[in-house]
């Protein structure tokens, strides 16, 4: 359960960043806390971000907008996003625990938390996504994974045009953490594979992606191989490191064959080797 001794509601983005940065440095921001609330810590401030306006789904010029107040419910129901990138973000965020939780959890949450378990954050890699901060203003998600220096995230933002993509996770159940997700991407640069679960949050695989787009024979085993050796795996209470990084060889394959058919046959899926 969330307890805190003081919980402070900014109402401008000034004011939220003067907190974050002066006042109140080590306070967390509360953006649905569904997860926040999970800790038997008692916060001596919690910084409320539900006042600045920032639950939005606009559609900007060639991009859409998201606002990092905005719940996984809301993307999840939004219209277009039924149809971009084949629905990948409706299939990442559908298996996550209930409607109810989704109705709390937000976006911005979702990707400042930075969980390992996340089935978005792959998502949303394999989109480009970039993120609005209100400091240090744009730039890729990809980079802010390793952005450390204390700021608002105030949006998503994703171009509306989007090649093949695909999302798999593996989970032992339908509602459960997965404890291995993988995302892949292919256009005019070439294939961008993604992997978290492992159980730290998705990073690129970027020597197998570089073997997957030479092309050459054998390219989607030999990326698989690549994937499983250039990455860290660890072990926890879902899975084992060692099966981890062998189910990472099945899931590029998996993850190839619905990226190479998205205009043909992508809800088809070959059977596990």
């Amino acid at each position: 359960m969330l307890t805190c001794v003081r919980m402070l509601q900014p109402t401008t983005l000034d004011e939220a960043y003067e907190l974050i940065t002066t006042r109140h440095k080590t306070a967390p921001l509360l953006a649905g806390g569904c997860w926040l609330r999970l800790g038997k810590r008692q916060w001596p401030a919690v910084i409320d971000l539900t006042e600045l306006e920032l639950e939005y789904i606009v559609k900007d010029g060639d991009e859409y907008a998201i606002g990092a107040m905005t719940t996984q419910r809301d993307v999840e129901t939004y219209e277009a996003f039924q149809h971009l990138g084949g629905g990948i973000l409706p299939q990442a965020l559908s298996p996550i625990l209930g409607v109810q939780f989704r109705n709390m959890a937000t976006i911005g949450g979702s990707v400042a938390g930075r969980f390992g378990f996340s089935d978005i954050i792959p998502a949303l890699l394999a989109l480009k996504a970039d993120v609005v901060l209100y400091k240090a203003g744009r730039m890729s998600l990809e980079d802010y994974l390793t952005y450390d220096k204390r700021d608002i995230l105030i949006e998503v933002r994703i171009k509306c045009e989007q090649p093949a993509v695909a999302l798999m996770a593996l989970r032992k159940s339908a509602s459960d953490f997965p404890y291995l997700v993988g995302a892949m991407r292919h256009d005019a640069v070439g294939y961008s594979i993604y992997v978290g679960g492992r159980p730290g949050v998705a990073v690129k695989a970027k020597r197998a992606s570089s073997i997957l787009t030479a092309g050459r024979e054998n390219a989607v085993a030999e990326a698989g191989e690549a994937a499983a050796a250039e990455m860290f795996f660890e072990s926890n209470s879902h899975t084992s490191a060692s099966y981890r990084q062998a189910m990472t060889k099945v899931l590029i394959e998996r993850l190839w064959y619905t990226v190479t058919t998205a205009g043909d046959n992508a809800g088809e899926v070959p059977a596990w080797k």
